[in-house]
């Protein structure tokens, strides 16, 4: 006999039934999460939304323009799978090490959070998609067509305008130069001026947009406090305020159309002109100068000149002298205008060298020009030729003479080296 009644069997039979149903929906629940999505759903839900998405990718971190992770992505898997793998950006038999997955891994050494978080969903939806895809044999079978995905610009636009390549120019034209800007913006050392004039140390904060041994820091700050303005980069703050064009509380720290204007308006418009994507064709990128310039530390001073000279750009380009003769280009140069009134000239001056030379890989700021025998040869806008085309060069008929000199070269303002006009010689 049973221990149970009757009833009490039918209720136990209906709540094992109950039981064996729920398990096997469990299980059949279980497969289903253990069964891995196909390639094309993960296009749709992962890939497709970065296409459609109007939000930058973290590509725009290395590439101001020219590079969007967008580009490499086509209307479907199909076009988007045979495009890359006949790029070389997928690789099916080893699909974690696909050349598009290191390419999305690069990364700054300084990153935000936000920038990181982004390219890591970006890594996962392409890692996912392409392991996916590897293992369909019609998606690996298919060919690519003609168009390939990818950037629309030629490669030397790309690297043109990558960060890296920008901040080097930035350092070559504008940080070479900071010399004449630290005393005022930078933190290390407009501090001591709170307090002079009515100064707070919020008005020193809001000036103070140098980075200290960072010029890529100090370049996005430029961008961020307005100081360049890349709708008008010729009307930039930090342009037309050292220029003289603009009231500057530091006074003119540049003269139109000198040799540190013209780097300044090469930099701040071909910085423009990258970030807004404005490069399409190689023959729209700007020349490299030849010559670049380190600050020495080390400043000339020409006395004994006439006060009809006043205010005239002098530009003065310096040559090492040895028994063999004259270097064949220029260790060093400068330019200022002339102080009619005291009847003298004097500027910092920078180390000269050829892109690509020796020299060049060693040339660094404040590495004066070595004890020895020197020749200056001087050069004067007479006519005021570079205030009316800031592009003019001063060239054979500015030339004034040249003056020899030698003995020790000391750092700073106050100890320049010290030559007279009287000693000037054809």
């Amino acid at each position: 006999m049973s221990q149970f009644p009757q009833a009490d069997n039918r209720m136990s039979v209906r709540v094992i039934g109950a039981i064996s149903i729920g398990l096997l929906a469990l299980s059949v629940h279980s497969l289903a999460e253990e069964q891995p999505a196909s390639s094309l759903a993960i296009f749709q839900q992962r890939i497709s939304p970065i296409l459609n998405s109007p939000a930058k990718s973290s590509c725009t971190q290395c590439h101001l323009s020219g590079v969007e992770l967008k580009d490499y992505i086509g209307d479907s898997q199909e076009e988007t799978f045979a495009s890359l793998r006949a790029a070389g950006m997928i690789d099916p038999a080893h699909p974690e090490d696909s050349k598009i997955l290191k390419f999305i891994e690069r990364s700054l050494e300084k990153s935000t959070p936000i920038v990181e978080k982004t390219r890591k969903q970006e890594y996962e939806a392409f890692k996912a998609w392409i392991v996916a895809a590897s293992k369909d044999t019609k998606l690996v079978s298919l060919a690519a067509e003609s168009d390939q995905l990818g950037p629309s610009v030629p490669v030397q636009v790309i690297r043109h305008t990558r960060l890296d390549h920008i901040v080097q120019s930035f350092r070559e034209s504008i940080w070479s130069e900071m010399g004449r800007c630290v005393n005022c913006h930078s933190p290390e050392l407009n501090r001591k001026m709170v307090g002079r004039n009515g100064h707070t140390q919020e008005d020193i904060d809001a000036i103070s947009w140098i980075v200290p041994r960072d010029p890529a820091s100090t370049l996005q700050q430029l961008f961020d406090t307005g100081n360049i303005d890349i709708n008008d980069p010729q009307s930039s703050a930090v342009l037309t305020k050292p220029v003289g064009l603009e009231e500057h509380g530091g006074g003119p720290k540049f003269a139109l159309g000198s040799n540190t204007d013209k780097n300044f308006r090469r930099f701040l418009s071909d910085y423009a002109a990258a970030i807004k994507g404005e490069y399409k064709q190689t023959d729209q990128l700007p020349i490299q100068v030849t010559d670049l310039i380190a600050e020495t530390g080390q400043h000339l001073r020409i006395i004994e000149l006439s006060n009809e000279l006043d205010g005239k750009l002098l530009r003065v380009d310096i040559y090492s002298q040895t028994d063999a003769g004259l270097s064949a280009d220029r260790v060093a140069t400068a330019e200022n205008p002339v102080n009619g009134n005291q009847g003298q000239w004097q500027s910092s001056i920078y180390a000269v060298a050829k892109r690509g030379s020796q020299t060049a890989e060693k040339l660094v700021v404040d590495q004066p020009l070595a004890t020895g025998r020197y020749v200056a040869k001087i050069f004067v806008d007479r006519n005021d030729h570079a205030k009316e085309n800031r592009d003019y060069e001063l060239g054979e008929s500015d030339y004034l003479g040249q003056v020899d000199f030698s003995g020790e070269w000391k750092i700073g303002f106050r100890e320049p080296k010290i030559v007279s006009l009287a000693s000037v010689r054809d």
